[in-house]
Order: structure tokens, then sequence, then C-alpha cells
């Protein structure tokens, strides 16, 4: 006698549920419903990476395969790299979250409506410093190749009254230094130029230094002039009446905050150091103090209509993988990115040489819930690696 639940000729028939379809099967097809010539991706899992991997084009006019190794800007997600490179120098103490930044700067920043109020850097890295800018002008400063200027020279005019590119109601806002969260690349540029300040030498020299090089980031850097150019994936923008087209290498002088090149597979390792508390292979970056302290929220979230939960410093707290989850995204002319990180330690990370998530790319609804069911699908792999 077999054991069992028996069944009648009235019993319906199980449904049958149909399997997932395979990583790879539901990346590639996912290139179709995003608009966008290629993947790249990385997950990290207990303590390590456990997938890196490319899928669609780099390069569509030489039909060259994207693959974890492709170098591709990642917009505002630089932001997390940026930093970690200046808590270094907070470890070591030369760097205070919480004085004056002019005990630094070669020149006085100060908002000339409150003007006995000092910046500090925790206002920089937690985007309350009423340092800002205006999208126009950010737009405006791409250009072909790596900065021309330095941080100082395009900072200094344009945060001194009476400077050549000062503005009066755009360089700062009115709202009190510390006191109201307004994002901004051009504070972010800021808290490096502080930190390369004590540094002594430029902050992309610095970060490769000290963070990426450590990490074996081989193909990471904030200047094109550092990494092997054959390397460098394609970023293309969709128009429904062209297809993809291709967009140039440009860098911006603020490139601390938003124009960082990398791969998923660079990422991936930098991830994995934060997740291990400060450490991978070996090597400490930070303490794992200092990663706590830079990842927990230091504000509350940003005015509705975000998704955010928290801002950390240049962390940013959000939903992933429907429980809590740190990290940031970005978009630049051709690119997105995002990477975030949960309680667990596990991890994942999605570049893409398209600019699903800029503003000036007008983009379907379907298209962005593509880009959210990449996530949510890489996110599922995890729970089975």
């Amino acid at each position: 006698m077999a054991f069992g639940v028996s069944c009648s000729a009235h019993d319906e028939p199980s449904p049958t549920v149909a399997a997932e379809p395979s990583l790879d099967e539901f990346m590639k097809t996912s290139l179709d419903t995003s608009q966008l010539p290629g993947w790249s991706a990385a997950i990290v899992k207990n303590g390590k990476v456990v997938l890196a991997k490319g899928w669609g084009m780099a390069d569509i006019a030489t039909s060259r395969a994207m693959t974890e190794r492709d170098i591709l800007i990642v917009g505002s997600l630089s932001k997390t790299l940026t930093g970690t490179t200046i808590m270094t120098l907070v470890e070591q103490g030369k760097l205070s979250l919480d004085k004056d930044i002019n005990e630094v700067l070669p020149f006085k920043v100060r908002n000339p409506k409150w003007p006995d109020v000092p910046i500090t850097l925790r206002m920089l890295m937690t985007h309350t410093s009423s340092v800002q800018e205006t999208s126009a002008r950010l737009v405006s400063l791409a250009k072909p190749g790596d900065p021309t200027s330095s941080l100082r020279e395009f900072l200094e005019p344009y945060l001194t009254p009476g400077g050549a590119t000062y503005v009066e109601g755009e360089s700062f806002g009115t709202q009190k230094p510390g006191a109201t969260f307004v994002y901004s690349n051009f504070g972010a540029a800021l808290a490096a130029l502080v930190a390369e300040t004590v540094a002594g030498e430029s902050f992309h020299a610095y970060a490769k230094r000290v963070v990426f090089d450590p990490l074996g980031m081989k193909s990471t850097s904030f200047f094109m002039s550092d990494v092997d150019p054959t390397k460098l994936a394609t970023h293309y923008t969709w128009l429904s009446t062209k297809g993809q087209q291709p967009n140039p290498q440009t860098s911006v002088p603020y490139y601390p905050a938003t124009a960082l090149r990398t791969t998923s597979a660079d990422l991936g390792r930098f991830l994995t150091m934060i997740s291990r508390g400060g450490e991978l292979d070996g090597v400490r970056i930070l303490k794992a103090e200092t990663v706590t302290e830079m990842t927990r929220v230091q504000i509350p979230a940003s005015p509705a209509g975000n998704d955010m939960t928290g801002q950390g410093l240049f962390w940013e707290h959000r939903p992933v993988n429907d429980h809590p989850g740190w990290g940031h995204g970005g978009s630049y002319y051709g690119a997105s990115a995002r990477m975030h990180v949960d309680a667990s330690g596990t991890g994942v990370i999605v570049l893409a040489n398209g600019d699903l998530h800029l503003r000036i790319a007008i983009q379907r609804d379907e298209q962005m819930a593509a880009w959210n069911e990449v996530e949510r699908r890489l996110w599922r792999e995890a729970d089975r690696l």
C-alpha cells in the first residue's frame, strides 16, 4: 500500500507553476524591455563576490559583448567611494567631521546669509551644507576627456562672493547650514577638496593610492587616463526615432561627486569590503566602527517623493529586497548604476551603459519597471547562491 494523499475523480489537478527563467535568459530579455545595450552586475554574499557577469553589448558598432570587466561611469554612486576615501583621513585624525572646513581650506567658504555659521564636513557629506547648484549648470559642465581644472580652480570662484562664477541665490541656498537636506554635487566635490588639501595630493590620486589599489580595483579611477581605454564601454541614450545613440566619453570638474569609472567586478570588491566592516583579503581600508558611522542614518529621509529612508555620510538608506539597505544610485550621460547592501552583508550591483535614470532622457514607465525587476531578480538570485 502506498502512503500519500489519495485523489478522487472529482479532485482538480494541482496547477503547474512555471519555472523562473535562468538568470542569463532573464537578463537578456530585460535588455529589450528596458531598451538598454548592456548590463554588468555583481552579487556580494557571505563576505565574497559570488557572481559578476555581463550581458548584452559594451559597444554596438563593434559587437563587443559586455562583461564584468568593462568600465562604465557610475554617476552619483561615485559618492560612496568618495566618502570612503574621505573617512580614511578622518580616521588618521587629519580631518574632523564637525569642525569648520575653513580651518583646512585655503579660501573661505561661508553662506553669506549665515556668515557666523560654520560649514562642516558632516554637513557636506549629508547634503545639509547649503552649498547648491542648478541642473542647468551641471549639464553645461560635461566636457570630453578628463577635467582640465583642479577642484580648487573650479570651486573657489563659484563659492566666493564676487568670484567669476559665483551667482547670488545659486551658489548657496537661503537655509541655515546643517538644517535642511538639499542634494548637492558641488557640496560633495567640496568635501573632496577638503580631503585633497590635507592629503597633499590630488583627490583622484589619493583615492587610487589608499582605496582602489589596495583593494585590487585595477580598472577603477576618477580619471580616464588611469584606465585601459580599450575596456571603456560605450555609453548610449535611447531615442524612439533613432534607437541607441552613442555618447562621447566625458567628465566634469566636480568629478568626485559623479565621474568615477569602474567595473561591476571592481565594485563587487569594494562592496565586499564594506560588508566585512572595512577589510578584504587581509587589507584593512577602514575600521569597522568607521564603516558603521559612515553608513548609519545621520539625518532623516529627504523630502517626500524620494524613496530614501535616511541619509548617511554619502550613503543613502532605502528599502531593498523588501527590507532596509544602504548604498547609492547613479546616472550620467549614457549610463546608470545602483549598488546596495543589507544588514546580512548581501549586496547587489547593477550597471548599464544606457541613461535610463537620467531625467533629461525621456523614458516610458515600462522601462523603469524593467530596471526595477532586474534588481529584484538579482536579489532573488542572491538568495539562491
